[in-house]
């Protein structure tokens, strides 16, 4: 395989699971995917999902649609409150000769809260469509663990961590970790359904055999919620440089600090009851 698709394929899927939050399967951080919605009554089944528009895909402070703006959805089965399995999806833009259209997550594991703390562990399947029929797949997968700790019913903080064997079918291993922090209130008094909430995360990428360079990124934002609508501005910047962005994944200004604006809709069946 030539450098130049090396360089393409890494900025492919330098997505997890995850937008979600970091504290979550298919998170902003690494997944880029959503916040577990869980009913307020408990139920032995429910189905979650939600809709997201952002000014950019940015997945371990990597653009994955080349600034452009990108839709997102997820469905997620939930059982027994322990199990779930679910899938997301978005739009991608990476240019070079394999260039898929978009990438969808397909995702399992056990989740169960344990008083203030809640354990999750499972496996993604990350996927692309739309790639030149003639080219190598991107596909691969990986493990994933995380543990959330409620502090206090406002303040929340946890971590993460992914690990694949074979990421993007080259043989090369890739590590993941990340440390998050969420504090949310309720800025009217005299309208209690609006919510609001600060977090941040601080992440560390690693791969073997020298396949790119080890790299930290962060973010860090603010937002609006009422009811299952939310709309968040945050912070994204990583220490990669541009040059080393460019020789990396093949573009130079896929890096750097920038600000999204997102707004998401998330829900599920019971809730709608």
């Amino acid at each position: 395989m030539s450098l130049s698709l090396k360089k393409i394929a890494y900025g492919a899927v330098l997505a997890a699971a995850a937008s979600l939050p970091a504290a979550t399967v298919a998170s902003a951080a690494d997944l880029a995917a959503p916040e577990p919605m869980v009913a307020e009554a408990i139920s032995s089944f429910d189905i979650a999902f939600g809709f997201k528009a952002t000014s950019d895909y940015l997945v371990r402070g990597i653009s994955q649609t080349n600034g452009d703006p990108a839709l997102q959805g997820y469905a997620e089965l939930q059982a027994f409150d322990w199990v779930y399995a679910g899938v997301w999806a978005s739009n991608v833009s990476f240019g070079g000769a394999q260039d898929p259209s978009a990438e969808v997550d397909y995702y399992g594991g056990v989740r169960h809260s344990f008083g203030p703390v809640t354990l999750d562990a499972g496996y993604v399947w990350v996927d692309f469509t739309g790639e030149d029929k003639g080219s190598r797949t991107l596909a691969y997968g990986k493990v994933y663990g995380v543990v959330k700790y409620a502090v206090t019913e406002s303040f929340d903080i946890g971590g993460n961590v992914y690990y694949g064997s074979d990421y993007i079918n080259l043989g090369a291993e890739i590590t993941h970790a990340t440390a998050f922090a969420k504090y949310k209130f309720t800025p009217f008094a005299a309208n209690p359904d609006i919510g609001a909430y600060i977090s941040g995360s601080f992440s560390h990428m690693w791969t073997s055999k020298n396949f790119v360079p080890d790299y930290s990124y962060w973010d860090a934002g603010a937002a609006l919620t009422y009811k299952g609508l939310t709309l968040d501005v945050r912070y994204n910047d990583s220490n990669l440089s541009k040059r080393e962005c460019g020789l990396e994944i093949g573009h130079r200004n896929a890096c750097g600090d920038r600000y999204l604006v997102t707004l998401a809709f998330d829900t599920s069946i019971n809730k709608l009851k």
